[in-house]
């Protein structure tokens, strides 16, 4: 049975506001007969904070047409996808603004998790009838969470202000921008406490909670960014580390598909995901928006099923099953992401659909129709089926799927440990080639067509790896952050190396897409915010 870890309840009670808005909320009133004085003491009033701490990440991807930002200014701006029917996307073709609302979502959601992060932190010492081993895993969830929504500050927004505890004064909610290294420092500080907090695995009661080794998986991610970004190679080396052990702790699924698909979530494989359920009320309405004066639980799923279902191509005539009304079909697959799967490579029908594919995307799953996607309805000929394909959780009173969001998978922490090797001071090129085809040899059990990656040199290793971690983690969002990092590291040059599929996106890109803007209105509430360059 699914264990729907996150679900928003009435008697979660709502801290954490964003800090740029903090002066709206410092006079805060009792809601009901909770307020913060009273409610963080017991075990019960802790599970709850956290519960609302991981419930942020839902609000990444809850939205039926941009996923509360996640859509078009995470994934759309790889050279993997693009928006659809050559229609005009200001973000996909690199026309960033700092009014955009996509970066404005996305920084007020990563704080909102921040901020509720920080408060258990603060008030766990006071906790009352709570054992310390609860108090130390508690901490280790929050320390988590809290570094995972910096993280995710740091590769996206770059100097970001740093907010380590709770705004209790007009102008402490006026934070600076974060010096060089701060959010970094900060991540891998709470990520190692984590580690040691956190139990190595969780029971099917708590199933999909942080655990040691998604500490330890997160902290290695930092560090091998932290040496591309800084250009400091001893990072390398302690990243390495902290992949070199998690293997063996985790094993690869047989089927790549069953990553993907609700029957098998949070697998043998999986590290990290986030929880989706389906909640109560209005399912479109962000996860605990105003949860306090509704009624019933709130949804818990997300809008990537309908964001991704293929609708209509440029005939209007040549529509998918279900288009517009289950399938918005907002992404588009480029045509150099079909061309970058090798002939007879089954990640390739997993993760995109092409002309004469079966197309069973839920309603149809059970083989009563046979649907056939048309390569007319895309006007790239293809659209994602990497959660789509046989999702048939979708949701009575809309589109809503309960797919969980895989963050961190086994089979990526593989090929990030094979990038230290080649990249990293300490070369084994051999054991790098050995990971790359471990990753390889599972996608192709079966068959055998593709053939294993050889030792040669650093360039063709890297490479191999490029092409790799490309097909085995397509619409996973982490294509564009690899291109960033790998740009800032000096091993590509993205404005010469990399096609994004649209002749204006390739125009219009340039070095300060590397950071997104910080979003106007936060830079309206404070002033102390220094705007990224080129914006």
């Amino acid at each position: 049975m699914k264990k729907r870890l996150i679900s928003l309840s009435l008697t979660l009670l709502l801290f954490g506001s964003l800090f740029t808005q903090c002066e709206q909320k410092l006079n805060l009133s009792p809601l009901g007969t909770l307020d913060e004085q009273t409610f963080y003491q017991s075990e019960n009033d802790f599970k709850g904070a956290v519960l609302l701490a991981y419930s942020a990440l839902l609000n990444y991807t809850y939205e039926q047409f941009d996923g509360g930002g996640w859509f078009q200014g995470v994934l759309l701006p790889d050279d993997d996808t693009t928006a659809p029917n050559n229609s005009t996307n200001p973000l996909e073709f690199f026309n960033w603004t700092s009014t955009d609302g996509q970066w404005r979502a996305l920084w007020q959601t990563t704080y909102k998790g921040v901020q509720r992060s920080n408060i258990i932190l603060e008030k766990l010492p006071q906790a009352k009838s709570m054992s310390d081993s609860l108090k130390k895993s508690y901490e280790g969830e929050a320390r988590f969470l809290r570094a995972y929504y910096n993280f995710f500050l740091a590769i996206h927004f770059g100097p970001a202000p740093l907010i380590d505890k709770t705004p209790r004064a007009l102008e402490e909610t006026r934070a600076a921008s974060s010096t060089p290294g701060q959010l970094w420092d900060a991540v891998i500080a709470d990520l190692r406490v984590a580690k040691s907090n956190l139990p190595a695995k969780r029971d099917d009661a708590n199933l999909g909670r942080a655990t040691s080794g998604a500490a330890q998986a997160l902290l290695g991610k930092a560090l091998l960014f932290r040496a591309q970004w800084e250009n400091k190679p001893e990072f390398y080396t302690q990243a390495a580390a902290e992949f070199q052990g998690l293997v063996g702790r985790y094993t690869l699924m047989k089927a790549y598909q069953d990553n993907f698909v609700v029957r098998s979530e949070n697998n043998a494989e999986s590290i990290f995901e986030i929880q989706m359920g389906i909640g109560g009320f209005n399912p479109w309405v962000a996860p605990d928006a105003d949860f306090v004066s509704g009624g019933g639980d709130w949804a818990a799923g997300t809008g990537r099923l309908i964001y991704f279902r293929a609708a209509c191509g440029l005939n209007p005539d040549d529509c998918a099953p279900g288009a517009n009304g289950k399938g918005y079909g907002q992404v588009q697959i480029t045509t150099s992401m079909q061309r970058e799967f090798e002939k007879g490579d089954p990640r390739r029908a997993a993760t995109i659909f092409i002309d004469g594919d079966a197309f069973n995307t839920g309603d149809n799953i059970d083989g009563s129709q046979k649907w056939v996607f048309k390569g007319a309805y895309s006007a790239t000929g293809s659209s994602p089926a990497k959660y789509v394909l046989g999702d048939n959780n979708i949701d009575f009173r809309s589109n809503l799927s309960v797919n969980n969001e895989r963050v961190i998978r086994y089979a990526d922490v593989l090929l990030m440990l094979a990038e230290c090797k080649i990249l990293g001071p300490a070369k084994d090129f051999a054991g790098a080639a050995a990971l790359i085809n471990q990753v390889r040899r599972r996608a192709d059990a079966t068959a055998k067509i593709l053939p294993d990656v050889k030792v040669g040199t650093e360039a063709e290793l890297f490479t191999a790896l490029r092409h790799e971690r490309r097909v085995e983690l397509a619409l996973e969002s982490h294509r564009y952050n690899d291109l960033v990092r790998w740009h800032r590291a000096g091993k590509i040059d993205i404005k010469k190396d990399v096609d994004f599929g649209r002749a204006l996106a390739n125009t219009n890109w340039s070095p300060k897409n590397l950071l997104k803007p910080i979003p106007q209105s936060e830079r309206d509430l404070n002033p102390a915010l220094v705007q990224n360059a080129g914006y």
